[in-house]
């Protein structure tokens, strides 16, 4: 049977390709989960994605997972159709090509678990009690709207990837310095997990994240894309505004090849992300109309271009982690930051934003 969600009402978006009823438990037990995976020929990866969740000690009655495709040309939705048979899989077309934003709506309408989860095909999730984990918080905290794990380095991943994910969020030193810790938002540390608020205008930028679903559809169910950290500024900004934080709860993402591919991502995230929606945003890294965001810009720019002690930093950082992969420190950060204001400057739309910003000049 055909499913349909706001998006879809008025063209032609997408087709689910099987059916199943919706997952069910009976009071006192764990909860549905809906998994929602944006796919485009993710052929090598998607394997290492499912396979992680099939290995969850976690009755599988109460997963619902959404692979949301952009119409692959390689092998993936073969790979995905393997799986029907042990896991409540759907398959969802979103015909808007490489589109992983309306991807993620489309499959929270189409969701009808308790809790909603999206991953990247690229992601897994680490350890067979993953779930169980992630969830504990809202289990115990009805307070709580989402609950959120931390990134992980694995151990045969490329160096580059190793050194991103020694931070919990997988945070370049770029992000790093202009974004909030996790830590300084934590108001309660139950041991196993955290409590932390957020201030909508200053938090981490928490992109994976479980979220309660009814609270999650009340808030931006009708928007047209899930922009993922948006997501819990908007949140914040309706109320919901405790999250919890699993640190012992982890994923690996292998995403990143070298550094030419590191720089070639962050430009095409401004190019067709970050630019195109720049003023319809709800998450702000720093704001060009305040005083002191401008001279941090201009104090980073020269921190980063001295190198030498961003160097000092990668050593410290390599000693800390054992780990060699953290003297890229002080290369990503010189390039990244450099990187980061050529694809603004080259931009006609980057000028405007950045003159308009100073200046106080509205959009048109």
């Amino acid at each position: 049977m055909r499913r349909t969600s706001n998006l879809a009402q008025d063209q032609d978006v997408y087709y689910p390709t099987t059916s199943h009823e919706k997952p069910s438990r009976a009071e006192g037990e764990l909860p549905t989960i809906s998994i929602v995976i944006p796919t485009y020929n993710e052929e090598k990866n998607i394997r290492t994605c499912l396979d992680a969740l099939l290995k969850q000690k976690y009755p599988l009655n109460l997963l619902e997972i959404i692979i949301v495709d952009n119409v692959s040309t390689d092998e993936t939705l073969e790979l995905v159709k393997e799986y029907e048979e042990r896991i409540c899989v759907s398959i969802i077309f979103n015909r808007v090509k490489k589109d992983a934003e309306l991807s993620k709506m489309l499959g929270l309408q189409s969701s009808r678990g308790e809790l909603f989860l999206y991953l990247d095909a690229d992601i897994e999730v680490v350890g067979d009690d993953w779930l169980k984990k992630i969830i504990k918080p809202l289990l115990k905290e009805s307070s709580l709207v989402g609950s959120f794990p931390r990134f992980m380095p694995k151990p045969d991943d490329r160096a580059i990837g190793r050194y991103l994910r020694y931070h919990p969020l997988e945070l370049d030193p770029v992000f790093q310095f202009f974004c909030i810790e996790i830590d300084k938002t934590v108001v309660n540390d139950k041991g196993f997990y955290k409590v932390c608020v957020f201030n909508p205008t200053k938090m981490p930028p928490i992109g994976i994240c479980v979220y309660r679903r009814e609270p999650l559809m009340k808030v931006i169910g009708n928007l047209d894309r899930f922009m993922d950290i948006d997501v819990p500024v908007m949140l914040a900004k309706n109320g919901y505004d405790k999250f919890g934080y699993v640190p012992f709860c982890g994923i690996y993402h292998v995403n990143v090849r070298n550094l030419k591919d590191l720089i070639k991502r962050r430009l095409r995230n401004i190019d067709k992300i970050f630019l195109p929606s720049i003023y319809t945003r709800n998450f702000s890294y720093f704001d060009l109309t305040n005083y002191r965001d401008v001279l941090r810009i201009v104090v980073w720019t020269i921190y980063a271009n001295l190198f030498i002690p961003k160097m000092v930093k990668g050593i410290l950082l390599s000693i800390k982690y054992g780990d060699m992969a953290c003297m890229y420190e002080p290369v990503v950060s010189l390039l990244l930051t450099d990187a980061i204001i050529y694809g603004f400057v080259k931009s006609k739309s980057g000028r405007e934003f950045i003159r308009n910003r100073i200046f106080g000049v509205k959009p048109a």
